[in-house]
């Protein structure tokens, strides 16, 4: 779980949209990216969590203090 240090500018936004509720689609309005890459940014990441689902991904980055 070394990659909370590596969290582009981009990823921290959809990170905290994420724990905000909102869905990927609305992400992607609010930033003004594709929905397909607002996607991508999760994946990368839950791979950098090493986390399986998106509640998990929540809930390390809060514990963690990112969100």
């Amino acid at each position: 779980m070394s990659g909370f240090c590596n969290l582009t500018v981009r990823e921290t936004q959809v990170l905290q949209l994420l724990s905000e509720g909102y869905t990927c689609k609305q992400i992607a309005d609010i930033l003004q990216i594709a929905e397909t890459t607002v996607k991508t940014y999760k994946e990368r990441m839950k791979s950098k969590f090493e986390v399986q689902n998106c509640i998990e991904l929540i809930y390390i980055t809060s514990k963690l203090g990112l969100v």
